[in-house]
């Protein structure tokens, strides 16, 4: 039944080329149909690997392979189709999640609701990694400090290896080392914490780490819980209800989560169950996610708020990166006068780090001089490794891993290019206009937020690599337009992505309460959950 309502839906689409498609299509398709057959007693791990489906760069290969036909018109409407027909999947598969939140939110009513003192807010973020949404949480908890709100805290879930722990410095720096999550559970099943506790047993199995989230805010209670991402929205959000507290924010970063590899399916009905719940507000870094997450949960237009990224703009500390030029291109065996084009991002299939390497090959035809840089790592690495190999990029494209410091990277590029397929609001966008680097970049999500168009850099029309590459050829043979859009593009962002206006909106988003600077207020456990 359900794979006769996806034919359905893909004969509309595609209409006479639906046959074409059916006996020629990508791998990537043709193993989901293969998998789907197989795993109808088993949507839910089926579902886990669906947002491989809705690559962009799966798309585009298919455009390729099919545009000397004349048929490439056919890819939106294929991509559309098929991200309605798996959002429905998802929720289908979602019905056990939803009874189990409407389960856990009826045992919550029933706890004994007890008046406990309440004192500041606690960030939590699932790891310290060289990541955008955990640059942020750190840059917002240090930025609290300086404005002297206290208590505060940043509790942080996963510290184990040296990537999750990659901004770890900057809190020691700071003197704020972070808090970490209490994992000892068994020793708590006694008293007002063992009753919480206990109500945990009624979530799935993948949700059992409630528990610790749980224990952890039980341990600092907050009067302000602000957490960062989907795993952890979901979990905290539901430990943050279950322990009483008064004011719960729920940070979105990029486009709902169902575009990604890391998709779990008890996000969606997790989401909208915390959207319910009146100490819960939603927010996101993007006009882009915002929205995007309005229509996958179904929420009003206008019921997340808009907080955009923040940056601190040390002009000594941009200077001090921007004399590191020379410095890392000789250590790079790049030539002083090569234009060269970079990139941060992580090795990932959101990222498109092969989408990156097709173009810079086709820009090296316009211009034989560059280089390329790009500044990562991640699972596709191996991939891209092979893929510069194949398209004899060696000695061309220069990729170097993790830098600690990232910004001196961006200082020595003449044009930054990012490929992704989903984004937030990018923070190396932000970054690179800061240091004077023009920024090219993919249509995707808040991306087109984080720049003006033609003034600081360049919005991508499609994903063709060749066209492209067209542009990027065209702009860095334009001297003027780079020096000219390197200066406009640091005052732009100053102006627009300040960390004091980052502080303030958070603030507000916070309410009255973070309002004299320290939070200190008695509040009773209130049991307001639908």
């Amino acid at each position: 039944m359900i794979m006769e309502y996806i034919k359905k839906y893909l004969k509309t689409a595609l209409g006479n080329h639906f046959e074409l498609f059916v006996t020629r299509p990508h791998r990537a398709y043709r193993a989901w149909i293969v998998a789907f057959k197989r795993s109808r007693d088993s949507l839910t791990k089926l579902i886990r690997s669906l947002p491989s489906l809705l690559r962009t760069e799966a798309l585009r290969r298919l455009q390729l392979q099919y545009q000397t036909l004349g048929i490439s018109t056919m890819l939106k409407p294929l991509s559309l189709v098929l991200r309605t027909v798996i959002k429905q999947l998802i929720h289908w598969s979602g019905g056990r999640y939803r009874e189990s939140y409407l389960y856990f939110g009826k045992a919550i009513v029933t706890l004994k609701g007890n008046c406990t003192t309440r004192h500041g807010l606690l960030l939590v973020s699932g790891t310290l990694g060289p990541g955008g949404s955990e640059r942020q949480a750190v840059l917002t908890f240090l930025g609290l400090v300086k404005r002297g709100l206290r208590p505060l805290g940043l509790a942080v879930v996963y510290l184990r290896t040296e990537h999750e722990r990659f901004y770890l410095s900057m809190l020691e720096a700071a003197g704020m080392p972070p808090i970490k999550f209490n994992r000892n559970t068994a020793q708590d099943d006694q008293g007002e914490l063992g009753q919480i506790l206990s109500i945990v047993k009624l979530l799935p199995d993948e949700l059992q780490d409630v528990r610790d989230y749980i224990s952890t805010l039980q341990s600092q209670r907050p009067e302000i819980v602000h957490l960062w991402l989907d795993e952890v929205n979901v979990k905290g959000g539901l430990a943050a209800i279950a322990t009483g507290v008064p004011k719960i924010v729920l940070g979105t970063r990029s486009l709902p989560p169902y575009n990604f590899a890391l998709y779990q399916p008890y996000m969606y009905e997790g989401y909208c169950w915390l959207a319910k719940q009146p100490q819960v507000t939603l927010i996101s870094n993007s006009n882009a996610g915002a929205r995007a997450y309005e229509q996958w949960l179904g929420l009003p237009a206008g019921h997340i708020q808009v907080v955009h990224n923040g940056f601190d703009f040390d002009e000594g500390l941009l200077s001090e990166q921007r004399n590191k030029r020379a410095a890392y291109r000789e250590r790079l065996g790049i030539p002083p006068a090569s234009q060269l084009v970079g990139t941060v991002m992580r090795l990932s299939e959101e990222k498109r780090p092969l989408l990156w390497a097709e173009i810079a090959a086709r820009t090296l035809r316009h211009m034989p001089e560059a280089h390329f840089v790009v500044v990562g790592d991640g699972p596709l690495r191996a991939e891209l490794q092979s893929k510069i190999a194949a398209l004899d990029l060696a000695g061309r494209l220069h990729l170097v891993g993790y830098e600690q410091q990232s910004l001196a990277a961006i200082a020595a590029m003449d044009l930054f290019l990012l490929s992704s397929r989903a984004e937030g609001l990018p923070n190396v966008l932000v970054e690179a206009q800061a240091l004077g680097v023009p920024v090219v970049t993919t249509a995707a999500g808040g991306a087109q937020e984080g720049l003006a168009h033609g003034e600081t850099g360049w919005v991508l029309s499609n994903d063709n690599p060749s066209a492209a590459a067209r542009v990027i050829a065209r702009l860095l043979s334009d001297q003027q337009w780079l020096q000219q859009a390197g200066n406009a593009g640091h005052d732009f962002v100053k102006s627009r992505f300040g960390v004091e206006r980052m502080l303030d909106e958070t603030l507000q988003v916070y309410g009255p309460i973070l309002g004299e600077g320290r939070i200190t207020k008695t509040a009773c456990l209130k049991k307001a959950v639908s």
